[in-house]
């Protein structure tokens, strides 16, 4: 609403109209360097920087929308991960594969069959890592469901035990200011007959004096009784909790078990499939291989394959390699999920011990 810029490097250039670009671009600007913008001064600065508005609107909003984008994927990939299925939405895994496999890579440039072979193991992979993505999405949300009502739960036992906490503490407070009055009367009729000249022994002194410590004892073991009672309460309720994170922590692993067995299924399936695809690919590389040696025609062999044309068990050696480059990257998803899914529960459950 106000500004003054006297003084800033950006004022610096004599030649730049820089109250008009301020006010064009502050809408809501009323004062600038001490002075009233008027209607009409607005106008006009408006026509002389509309373009340059339009562009910084444009990219304002171009921001704004990036933003926004980024916030969902941050927020998906905050649900996915507490899924554990992160990075199994598309074909991340099958991406992987190839990722540190030099040898797989040599293969498929041995001709169209093993690039077919690749797309149908490619479809095949994707398929099972779907079903897998799928099915962490479901466990998620009935897992997110059990873990709110458990906390619902918690909550209200302990605004139940606040309440009725708060009770005993209103009800001893009301016998406090009673006996407090009663002791305050006591007391000055004490001072009272001391001042008059009363002897302390005296028959009425002595009786407001017992009166004086039954208040007192009185007033230590209503005072004792609230703590009991208090303290009883707060045992019930960490005895409650206790017991029944217990339960929850059984339950909660138990439907992660669940998840993990279901999912691995999925895996073993996976690592089938890498299997059949290697066989494929010994079949389609040795027919690639002898058709060549036959024909004494090198020209598209690829130079890492020439080395090893008479050596089978070096072929043979590139496939496995390949093999057990993919099925360590299955194993290492595999493992990850399982690591992480118990990291989240013992989380879960510290969290709520302490």
């Amino acid at each position: 609403r106000v500004l003054n810029l006297e003084g800033n490097p950006i004022a610096q250039n004599p030649d730049f109209p820089l109250s008009q670009y301020v006010i064009t671009l502050l809408p809501n600007l009323h004062y600038y360097e001490y002075t009233f913008i008027k209607s009409e001064i607005r106008e006009k600065a408006q026509i002389r920087f509309c373009r340059e508005l339009r562009e910084i609107e444009y990219l304002q909003e171009k921001e704004i929308q990036a933003r926004e984008l980024q916030a969902r994927e941050e927020s998906q990939a905050r649900r996915l991960a507490s899924s554990f299925v992160d990075h199994l939405d598309g074909n991340q895994l099958f991406d992987s594969f190839w990722r540190d496999d030099a040898d797989g890579r040599v293969l498929m440039l041995v001709g169209q069959q093993a690039q077919e072979l690749a797309e149908e193991y490619e479809k095949d992979v994707f398929e099972l890592t779907q079903e897998i993505y799928k099915l962490g999405l479901k466990r998620f949300v009935e897992r997110d469901e059990e873990i709110r009502d458990f906390m619902d739960n918690l909550l209200d036992g302990q605004k139940e035990l606040q309440s009725s906490g708060q009770k005993e503490i209103e009800d001893f407070l009301l016998y406090k200011a009673t006996i407090f009055d009663e002791a305050r009367i006591t007391l000055r009729l004490l001072e009272q007959n001391v001042m008059h000249g009363d002897d302390e022994d005296s028959l009425e002194n002595i009786k407001l004096s017992d009166t004086m410590d039954k208040l007192n004892v009185n007033f230590e073991d209503s005072l004792n009784d609230m703590w009991l009672v208090l303290m009883s309460q707060e045992l019930h309720l960490h005895e409650t909790i206790e017991e029944s994170t217990t339960n929850f922590h059984r339950k909660i692993s138990d439907m992660m078990s669940k998840f993990l067995e279901a999912s691995q299924s999925f895996f073993v399936q996976l690592r089938e499939i890498s299997v059949h695809f290697s066989e494929n690919m010994t079949e389609i590389v040795t027919r690639f291989i002898s058709t060549k040696l036959a024909m004494q025609d090198f020209e598209d062999v690829p130079p890492e394959l020439r080395m090893c044309m008479d050596d089978r068990d070096a072929i043979l050696n590139l496939i496995a390699g390949m093999k057990d480059a993919h099925t360590f990257r299955i194993d290492e998803r595999e493992d990850r999920m399982a690591t992480r899914s118990k990291e989240f529960i013992d989380n879960m459950i510290n969290k709520l011990n302490k």
